[in-house]
């Protein structure tokens, strides 16, 4: 039985894709089907819809606060307005902790992975992967080429030798071609990693040739472009195949960026000072409690735990801001 979680889940994904203005009939009429295979799709629906009125209602009533360009008097209206930015940001976070981390890319990917687990999949070319936590991908063996489309996340692939039949991973800007050789390929926000522990791959991007990655090298794609090949720290890159997370003077946005493949609360920055400060450390892959725990205990951040969402503030942040107890 699908648990109400993961109901509510798709129903959000439906919506999303829904208002998106990218919804063809086909999908018009596959969300009309969804909800209508069972009560609890068509209950699930029914909440969905109500959250997202009331985010519209918020935000609606944020917008009327909004001063104008007059000076006014500190009536109770003035003191309203005090509130206007609160509420609006309150409102941008509620939706943000609401919509999927991947939007409707689950409801299409063949492989999937839920935040927090890392799952081996057996491919029927007899390939081997390995998906770090909140990954999805698709797999389409086909003629004489087999292809691979990450649309997030992160794999370890241990592709099977055929020659007559090459192994292509396609993820954001990468192009990435091989015959049988073992990667790893980390799709970010703008930008796409490569680490090669055994054998050679060629990595390519619409706009540049391919160029060799051999054992021990790594290449990033940044911003859509490929970058020069450099040694592989194997240690820190793929420290999540042994359950670690390793970090040596990381900005704290790539570190949080790790974490979400492990919690399901969105993060949200809300400076860009703290988004730049450096972290080193050695942490559990399962526990990103203790890296949040060690973060706030030494670097000038306020985290501040909501429904969904965590914000990262500096110390000084904002009055209006709970505190959880913090100083």
């Amino acid at each position: 039985m699908i648990s109400r979680s993961t109901l509510l889940a798709q129903a959000r994904e439906w919506q999303v894709l829904l208002h998106s203005g990218r919804a063809t009939a086909a999908d018009r009429e596959a969300a009309a089907a969804w909800r209508q295979a069972a009560p609890e799709h068509e209950a699930a629906v029914r909440e969905v819809e109500s959250l997202w009125a009331l985010l519209g209602q918020v935000g609606e009533r944020a917008a009327d606060l909004e001063p104008d360009s007059q000076v006014v008097p500190l009536t109770r209206r003035s003191r309203r307005l005090r509130w206007a930015v609160p509420l609006a940001t309150a409102a941008s976070l509620a939706l943000a902790a609401w919509l999927p981390q991947g939007l409707w890319v689950g409801l299409y990917a063949d492989i999937h992975t839920a935040p927090g687990e890392v799952r081996e999949v057996r491919l029927d070319d007899g390939s081997v992967l390995t998906l770090n936590g909140d990954t999805a991908l698709d797999w389409s063996p086909h003629g004489d080429r087999r292809e691979v489309r990450l649309y997030r996340g992160e794999a370890d692939f241990q592709v099977a030798p055929d020659a007559g039949k090459p192994f292509f991973v396609e993820a954001g800007a990468a192009r990435i071609r091989v015959t049988g050789t073992r990667f790893d390929v980390n799709l970010g926000d703008d930008k796409v990693l490569l680490a090669v522990t055994h054998g050679q791959v060629q990595a390519a991007s619409a706009s540049q040739p391919a160029v060799a990655v051999n054992a021990e090298q790594q290449v990033q794609w940044l911003a859509g472009q490929r970058e020069a090949v450099q040694p592989l720290d194997a240690r820190q890159r793929l420290a999540w195949q042994r359950g670690k997370l390793v970090f040596r003077s990381r900005a704290l946005s790539d570190v949080f960026a790790e974490l979400q493949r492990s919690q399901r609360a969105r993060v949200v920055f809300l400076d860009q000072a703290t988004r730049d400060l450096r972290v080193t450390g050695v942490f559990a892959l399962d526990d990103p409690q203790a890296v949040m725990a060690a973060i706030e205990h030494n670097l000038p951040v306020r985290l501040v735990r909501l429904p969904g969402v965590v914000l990262v503030t500096s110390r000084d942040a904002d009055p209006w801001l709970p505190t959880n107890g913090k100083k």
